[in-house]
């Protein structure tokens, strides 16, 4: 007991000691810049570029020179705006008082650096294009060989990122005389922990100006880079590794000063006290990750690696996806910040750790790495795909949407409400020259992450003419999901997936008389790859009790199918 105190009090004093906004940081920073600061977050891995190291007090995006720590105006410009295909700002969703927090977060990882006083560097007025006259200072100032011909990047071993995607540096608007300025400012600073100097003070102010011109002129039309850049898992603090920096170890023997009910990994104990949370589990589909469909993978002599997250307890591995799963590690339950619902228990070790409340806790087991890449993109991307979207840059987790209030049903695909929540469907169907034309759009309003996230479910929207007696004249369906095959090898067929916030259109056109209205339908088989895997097994010569877990399996796949959305729509004319 006196132990677990002690801990508990370092802990408490470590989080009394970091400033302020470290709340603030540990909700939009830590993903990727860590919680030493060290560019090394859990998310980092998955980022669009090296998350910067505060530590080494290295900045690029300074208006100071090469040596001289960025003035708060930089660390502030830096954090409301983003750095383009890299960084997203958070201009709209922090108060003044939120980026001053912020800013001394970032310093406080590098004292030494920021004792310095910085010196902006003044560029002077901007001068008139010289695109010609900054094509050769490229070629004479050797700007070719790290940066290329072409800007994307020469033959050396730690390119800079490519020119042709435009310029990445923090800027309030993006018009051109917005993008000019960045530009020849970066030239003239140089960038600090990199091989590329300041120029201010070397060559003319016009001069810099001229290679500005010249570096906007290689830039071609900008798209997202959705690449993965390594592959693996970033790192956690000691206290979040020891959650899941590896998979779950057996618990050993509880010690003595727990109670009976305390000294059980089983979830059927832990529901003693936290009643609720185990009503809600048991309707999960995390109470049901030990399926049928995975018993039948492993008597089949497949699936072997899937246990790591549909059964990660080593002592109750039939009970799925347990409390233990996430919360025991050690015999010290692990969670976030309690809400006081309960009363404190002698001799029952706690530990809070804020990583309960934010994304990455939920990346070990839907996030593989890019070595797992099937056309680019891993078959479970989902950390990703929020890391890089709109969410993150609002602060909004996984927790937000899928426990909004600490529940424990983690609601998704499966649900035909959460589904329906997550869509908007707007349609519209006309008839002209004989030819009945529908339209409809589905969007993704609601989900952080593509609709849907990973290759096993898909959605089918439905356009169907219909005469006046309701009979359907001709239809036709678009499949949006993932489609992979394996065939010893793993193919992508196609990926209809709607990113956050974005939308698929659909329209087809028939030639009827007899058609009175059209009906636009959403449907839903959150299992479908699995009905695909399971039916194509079932074809082959298997034991008869896994055949029989397989035919068990794959009805209730199948079972799972709903209508999330339908809609009838007259025809206009």
């Amino acid at each position: 007991m006196v132990r677990v105190l002690v801990v508990l009090c370092a802990l408490a004093s470590t989080a009394s000691a970091r400033p302020a906004g470290w709340a603030l940081y540990d909700r939009y920073c830590l993903a990727c810049h860590g919680g030493a600061g060290d560019g090394k977050g859990p998310g980092a891995a998955f980022a669009r570029g090296r998350p910067r190291d505060f530590t080494r007090g290295d900045f690029e995006w300074r208006s100071t020179p090469v040596g001289q720590p960025p003035t708060d105006d930089d660390l502030r410009t830096t954090i409301r705006f983003g750095a383009a295909g890299a960084m997203p700002g958070f201009d709209a969703v922090l108060t003044p008082v939120d980026v001053e927090r912020l800013v001394e977060v970032v310093k406080d990882f590098a004292p030494r650096a920021f004792a310095t006083t910085p010196h902006p560097i003044s560029l002077g007025p901007a001068r008139k294009p010289e695109a010609d006259r900054g094509a050769y200072l490229w070629g004479q100032l050797g700007c070719v060989k790290c940066h290329g011909e072409d800007g994307g990047g020469g033959k050396i071993a730690d390119p800079p990122y490519d020119l042709r995607g435009g310029v990445r540096r923090p800027r309030a608007t993006d018009d051109r005389d917005a993008r000019r300025s960045a530009t020849a400012l970066s030239i003239a600073t140089g960038m600090a922990g990199t091989a590329m100097p300041g120029y201010a003070g070397q060559i003319a102010d016009g001069d810099l100006w001229a290679l500005a011109d010249h570096v906007l002129s290689l830039a071609r039309p900008q798209h997202e880079d959705t690449a993965i850049r390594t592959g693996g898992v970033g790192e956690w603090q000691a206290d979040e590794a020891a959650v899941w920096g590896a998979p779950v170890t057996p618990q050993g023997p509880p010690p003595a000063s727990l109670a009976p009910a305390e000294a059980s990994a089983s979830e059927r104990q832990c529901a003693r006290c936290h009643a609720k949370q185990a009503r809600e589990w048991q309707t999960s589909l995390h109470a049901q990750a030990a399926s049928l469909g995975l018993q039948a993978r492993l008597s089949d002599h497949a699936g072997e690696s899937c246990e790591r997250c549909h059964a990660p307890a080593p002592e109750v591995t039939t009970e799925g996806v347990t409390c233990a799963g996430c919360h025991l590690r050690g015999w010290v339950r692990r969670g976030p910040p309690r809400a006081g619902t309960l009363l404190a228990a002698p001799g029952y070790p706690v530990q809070e750790l804020a990583i309960y409340q934010r994304a990455d806790f939920c990346m070990p087991c839907h996030q593989l790495p890019a070595s797992a890449a099937i056309a680019g993109k891993p078959p479970l991307d989902t950390y990703r795909e929020w890391l890089t979207g709109p969410y993150m840059p609002r602060g909004i987790q996984c927790q937000h949407c899928h426990m909004s209030n600490r529940e424990h049903q983690w609601l998704g695909v499966h649900d035909k409400e959460t589904f329906r929540q997550g869509i908007e469907l707007t349609a519209s169907a006309h008839v002209k020259d004989g030819a009945v034309t529908v339209v409809a759009t589905l969007r993704n309003i609601g989900a952080g992450h593509m609709l849907p996230t990973t290759a096993t479910p898909a959605a089918w929207l439905r356009l169907e003419l219909v005469d006046a007696g309701g009979r359907v004249l001709a239809s036709d369906a678009l499949r949006i999901g993932r489609d992979l095959d394996f065939d010893g090898t793993w193919h992508e067929r196609a990926d209809t997936r709607i990113p956050p916030g974005e939308a698929v259109t659909m329209a087809r056109a028939w030639t009827t008389d007899r058609a009175a209205k059209a009906r636009i339908s959403v449907e839903v088989a959150p299992d479908a790859y699995y009905e695909k895997l399971y039916a194509a097994r079932l074809a082959t010569r298997l034991p008869a009790a896994t055949r029989t877990l397989y035919e068990t399996a794959l009805a209730r796949a199948r079972s799972s199918h709903y209508l999330a959305e339908q809609r009838e729509v007259l025809l206009t004319r």
